[in-house]
């Protein structure tokens, strides 16, 4: 993907949930894995643009899951 004539990387996130994300939800969101840890989901993966993090992130939020935390991991 370029912007600004350059290009932009996909970066990796590890975004942090209370809870847990329902299964179909899993499946949709292919570019990340899931770990369970007590009380939370901790999703990782490598996201394209920042369209595609906030399209996650909404996906969530209508779920009712509480954020938790966002962090990015560094570049692909």
């Amino acid at each position: 993907m370029r912007l600004g004539g350059g290009l932009v990387l996909a970066k990796r996130f590890e975004i942090h949930v209370r809870g847990e994300v329902p299964p179909d939800l899993l499946d949709e969101l292919e570019h990340l894995t899931a770990v369970e840890v007590p009380a939370e989901t901790v999703l990782r993966g490598v996201l394209p643009d920042q369209s595609a993090l906030f399209g996650v992130l909404a996906r969530l939020q209508n779920l009712g899951l509480e954020l938790i935390e966002v962090r990015r991991l560094g570049d692909v």
